[in-house]
C-alpha cells in the first residue's frame, strides 16, 4: 500500500512539473512577440540628394530618396544656415529608393534662398507625417539630410495670348494680343503630327503685361500653307535672350493660363509666294516718253515690275506695268507707259510679286492690294528712282 502511495505521488510530481514548465515557456513566448509587436521601424540606412535648382516658388524637386522603411522628405526651412521649421512635406513613400520626388511648399517662397530636404520615417506608421517621425539617418549615424538653394524664377501664370489665321508671304506672322505675367516672349512652333513642335521663330523681349501686333519673323522661310502654333515663354534665366532648347536647354519655359493650360493657340498660315529677295537696277534715261527699260530685276517668284509715278518725292499711283517675268533674274526689262509722258519726269519703278498666282498684275490699294511689292534681303521695298528725260 505504502508503494502504490509512492508510485502515484511520484506521477502527480511528474505531472505538476510538465505543467509548471508549459506555463513558463508560454509565458516567455507571448511576452517575445509583444516586443516585437512594439519594435520600431528601421531609421537607417537613409540616403537623400538634390541640387540646387530654379522653383517657381512652391516646390522643390528631390532626385533620389532611400528610406530603411515607409517615411517621407520633409523640407526645412534656413534658421542661421542650419534646417528649421518645416515648410513642406511629401506623401508617403516605401521602403527603398524613389527618384524625382516633389515636394509642395506650404506656402510660396520668394527670393533666392536655402532650403533643407531631410529624411523622416513613419515611426508611428500611421502613414501621415506627425511629430513622431523623426529624421533618418546614414551609413555613417549622421542625419539623412542636404542644402538646396532654390532661385526663384519669374512668374509664369497667368499667360494668355490670342492669334487669329493669316495669309503671308512665309517670312513671318502676326500675333494680336498677347499678356504676360512677367517678361517673356511668343515663340512659334511648327506642326508635328497635330501639336506644338520645334521652335522656328521667336519674337524680342517682351514686358510683362499686354502687348498687340507682335511681329515674328521666322528663322527660315516658311515656304508651304501649314498649322503653326504661337506660345508663350517665360524668361525665366531673365538674360533678356530666347532660350529654348529642349531636352537639355530649355530654360525659357512656356508660359500657363489660368487654369493651368500652357498658353498657346494654333492658327493656319496660308503662304502666299515668296517677297524677299528682290532686287531692281534701273538708270535715269532718255525715253520717248511712252517707254522705260529697266536695266535688271531679280525676282523671288514670279511678279512684275510697276513703274510708279512721283508724289512729293515718293512713289505714287501706277502708269505702267511689265509682262510676267519668272523667278530669277531678268535684263533689259521694257515696260509700257499706260500714257505717255509729256515731260521730263521721276518715275519709280518697283518690283510687284504675283501673289494670287493669276499671272495678271492686281494692285489697287487700300480695298485690292493683292500683287504686293517684293522685298530686298533687309526687308526693304525694292525700289528706286530714276529721272526721265525727254
Amino acid at each position: 500500500m505504502k508503494r502504490r502511495m509512492l508510485v502515484l505521488l511520484m506521477v502527480f510530481g511528474l505531472v505538476a512539473a510538465a505543467c509548471s514548465s508549459t506555463t513558463t515557456e508560454t509565458t516567455t513566448t507571448t511576452a517575445a512577440a509583444e516586443v516585437m509587436e512594439d519594435e520600431a521601424p528601421a531609421t537607417a540606412p537613409a540616403a537623400i540628394a538634390a541640387s540646387d535648382q530654379m522653383s517657381t516658388g512652391d516646390s522643390v524637386i528631390i532626385e533620389s530618396v532611400d528610406l530603411p522603411a515607409p517615411g517621407f522628405v520633409a523640407v526645412h526651412g534656413d534658421n542661421n544656415g542650419a534646417p528649421g521649421g518645416i515648410i513642406g512635406v511629401s506623401d508617403l513613400l516605401p521602403a527603398g529608393s524613389s527618384s524625382n520626388v516633389t515636394v509642395v511648399f506650404d506656402a510660396m517662397i520668394d527670393g533666392t534662398t536655402t532650403v533643407y530636404p531631410m529624411v523622416h520615417v513613419d515611426g508611428d506608421e500611421s502613414g501621415a507625417y506627425t511629430s513622431d517621425d523623426g529624421p533618418g539617418f546614414d551609413s555613417n549615424g549622421d542625419v539623412a539630410v542636404t542644402a538646396v538653394v532654390l532661385d526663384i524664377a519669374p512668374a509664369n501664370a497667368p499667360s494668355s495670348l490670342g492669334a487669329q489665321d493669316q495669309t503671308t508671304d512665309g517670312l513671318g506672322i502676326t500675333v494680336a494680343t498677347v499678356t504676360l505675367p512677367s517678361p517673356g516672349f511668343i515663340a512659334v512652333h511648327n506642326d508635328a503630327d497635330g501639336g506644338p513642335g520645334p521652335v522656328i521663330g521667336h519674337s524680342a523681349l517682351l514686358p510683362a503685361g499686354t502687348s498687340t501686333d507682335v511681329e515674328i519673323m521666322f528663322d527660315t522661310p516658311v515656304d508651304a500653307s501649314t498649322a503653326l502654333y504661337p506660345m508663350v515663354h517665360i524668361d525665366l534665366d531673365g538674360d533678356g535672350e530666347y532660350t529654348f532648347q529642349p531636352p537639355d536647354n530649355a530654360i525659357d519655359l512656356p508660359g500657363f493660363t489660368n487654369d493651368g493650360d500652357v498658353a498657346v493657340a494654333k492658327i493656319m498660315l496660308t503662304v502666299t509666294p515668296q517677297r524677299a529677295p528682290s532686287a531692281l537696277q534701273a538708270d535715269d534715261q532718255d525715253s520717248d516718253g511712252a517707254s522705260i527699260v529697266i536695266a535688271s530685276v531679280t525676282l523671288p517668284a514670279a511678279g512684275f515690275v510697276a513703274i510708279h509715278s512721283d508724289a512729293d518725292g515718293a512713289p505714287g499711283p501706277v502708269i505702267g506695268v511689265s509682262d510676267l517675268l519668272p523667278a530669277g533674274e531678268s535684263t533689259d526689262v521694257i515696260v509700257t507707259l499706260m500714257d505717255a509722258l509729256s515731260g521730263s519726269a521721276t518715275v519709280w519703278p518697283m518690283v510687284h510679286i504675283d501673289l494670287d498666282d493669276d499671272g495678271v498684275y492686281t494692285f489697287q490699294p487700300p480695298d485690292n492690294a493683292v500683287d504686293l511689292p517684293g522685298l530686298t534681303a533687309d526687308g526693304s521695298v525694292a525700289v528706286t528712282s530714276i529721272l526721265i528725260g525727254m
